[in-house]
């Protein structure tokens, strides 16, 4: 695997290199650190990144495939979020998991995009988007939004609640030693067939017609939700 830890910038879409990144990290730690630890530990993005891994500090990772960045992950105290980047270097998948202890994580939120291929930032683009937010529980909420870009943009937003617990025995994650991110940097092996996503494309490889109709059925044979799985 090939990851380096340099800071991807949303507005950008792209990485930044090497100076940049690391004078970013060093503004959001500093009040985290001493300044002596910074001497010591802030000589370079990887230098800084073993140090945080082995302190439970905040530090990112951008993932390459195919020297192309693949995802970028932020590790923090509290949480692991991990961004999936398209050929665009826009923001398709995105995955928050909560540390629960020292080795366990949860993961929390599930956001997809979807977009239409036409513009070259990501908010003019969009056409759809689902938010899935899941409780250690068996809780799941999920929110649609359907951007109909006409003369003005029109959103059509729909939301969902499981009335029971559902099945979130694979939402449980081990957290990653530095340098192993390969479970979470592959969306695939997390979310498999027969999940909430099954009839979702995260793919993201082709434009999406305006004229695509949603069904309202989509949902009735995941194995994630239950038969009383209603719409508020």
């Amino acid at each position: 695997m090939k990851f380096d830890h340099r800071i991807y910038n949303s507005l950008m879409l792209s990485i930044m290199n090497e100076k940049n990144s690391l004078d970013d990290i060093k503004d959001l730690v500093a009040g985290d650190i001493k300044k002596e630890v910074w001497k010591i530990h802030g000589k370079s993005t990887s230098d800084w990144a073993k140090y945080a891994a082995a302190n439970n500090l905040w530090y990112p990772v951008t993932v390459y495939k195919d020297d192309m960045p693949q995802c970028y992950i932020i590790i923090s105290k509290e949480f692991i979020e991990v961004q999936f980047l398209d050929e665009r270097m826009f923001g398709y998948v995105y995955m928050a998991y909560k540390k629960m202890d020292s080795e366990k994580m949860f993961l929390s939120n599930v956001y997809v995009r979807e977009y239409y291929d036409r513009k070259n930032k990501p908010l003019q683009d969009l056409k759809k988007d689902i938010d899935m937010i899941f409780s250690v529980e068996g809780g799941l909420s999920v929110t649609t939004r359907h951007f109909i870009r006409e003369e003005s943009v029109k959103v059509i937003e729909d939301n969902m609640e499981a009335t029971h617990p559902v099945n979130v025995s694979q939402n449980w994650k081990s957290i990653p030693k530095y340098g192993e991110y390969d479970e979470i940097s592959n969306y695939g092996d997390i979310i498999k067939p027969g999940d909430l996503l099954r009839d979702i494309d995260t793919s993201l490889k082709s434009p999406v017609a305006e004229d695509d109709e949603v069904d309202p059925d989509s949902t009735k044979e995941n194995k994630w939700l239950t038969p009383d799985w209603n719409k508020n």
